[in-house]
């Protein structure tokens, strides 16, 4: 059931988009203020029954119209709609809906079709505070932004366990999450298996996370290398690799959405960066350490794939300084 005058949350397909959207609207969560969220099914099925999210609207299609969009935000008449993604369409629909808070980024001529925004691009701090500045500007009274931990619905807890007695999985485990949405950003396996094999020596188990068929590739040479590894790429929706992700000792990724869902759960997380940007789309949270080679040139190139042959920002790290991290990130109160 979707209670008229909530505050929706419109969200992409990038869930580690979304997580940082979720993180910026934390004085509204804080507040107890009914929220929706409203964007790709399996996206939205994250926040189900997360901190103040009392309902979840999946989109027909990626395809479907302004008129569709805005016929449904005046059925159910929300008292703001926010959305961070660039896209015009669910702004338009909002004024076309006559939703009285429109907030978002302005870019694009979009400004006008919203109440509170801020030109995105023109800004150098991270997505994040970006996004918060436009919550805020609308809802100064509730305070500034500040942490508080993601947690999924308890249901996707109850079904990690399930997973954890039917694999055996007993004891302090570490997430390696190899999936990224270009191959630039993503670590090779053979990092990945030796700081595996330094876990396993230390009597932590590895859970490997992730979704789609690259995931999977990815996963299954990585397996072939770390035999005793939990493999569970596909075999989770986002709220299940949430509720491992919350159980775990530390997540150890990318510039990837699950890095944003280890950083916002607030368990200890090493992203290791190379083509993007750090200080913009580094995982949001408390006990969040990035690991870059910082004397290359090419560093923050954003080019999706790496035009070099041996891809030296994420490949000539050594073994030792992933391990050197992650101790440390392990050991820290």
């Amino acid at each position: 059931m979707i209670p008229t005058g909530a505050y929706w949350v419109r969200v992409n397909r990038f869930f580690g988009d979304a997580m940082m959207a979720y993180a910026a609207i934390e004085p509204l969560r804080r507040a107890g203020l009914p929220l929706v969220f409203w964007g790709p099914e399996s996206v939205v099925e994250l926040f189900e029954g997360s901190a103040s999210v009392v309902a979840t609207v999946a989109e027909p299609s990626r395809e479907y119209g302004v008129w569709e969009a805005a016929r449904m935000l005046r059925a159910h008449r929300p008292a703001a709609v926010i959305g961070f993604p660039k896209s015009a369409r669910s702004h338009v629909a909002s004024l076309l809906a006559r939703v009285p808070l429109r907030l978002g980024c302005g870019d694009g001529g979009i400004s006008p079709l919203l109440t509170h925004s801020v030109t995105f691009y023109r800004r150098d701090d991270h997505f994040v505070e970006r996004y918060a500045s436009v919550v805020n500007r609308a809802f100064a009274d509730l305070g500034p932004l500040a942490f508080t931990p993601f947690r999924p619905r308890e249901k996707a807890f109850g079904l990690r366990e399930t997973q954890t007695q039917e694999s055996g999985v007993s004891g302090a485990y570490v997430v390696l999450a190899p999936g990224a949405n270009s191959g630039s950003k993503r670590l090779s396996v053979p990092r990945f298996a030796a700081l595996g094999h330094r876990l396993e020596s230390q009597g932590l188990k590895v859970v490997i996370l992730g979704a789609g068929a690259e995931d999977q590739r990815l996963a299954g040479e990585l397996t072939a290398q770390l035999p005793q590894a939990l493999n569970l790429v596909g075999r989770c929706s986002l709220s299940l690799s949430a509720a491992w992700i919350c159980g775990a000792q530390a997540l150890v990724g990318m510039d990837s959405g699950l890095a944003h869902i280890a950083g916002g759960a607030g368990i200890p997380t090493l992203a290791v960066f190379g083509p993007t940007r750090p200080q913009h789309s580094r995982p949001w949270g408390p006990r969040v350490k990035v690991v870059r080679k910082d004397d290359l040139s090419c560093l923050e190139c954003m080019a999706f794939q790496c035009p070099l042959p041996d891809h030296p920002c994420m490949n000539d790290l050594g073994d030792d300084v992933l391990w050197h991290e992650l101790s440390a990130l392990l050991e820290a109160p």
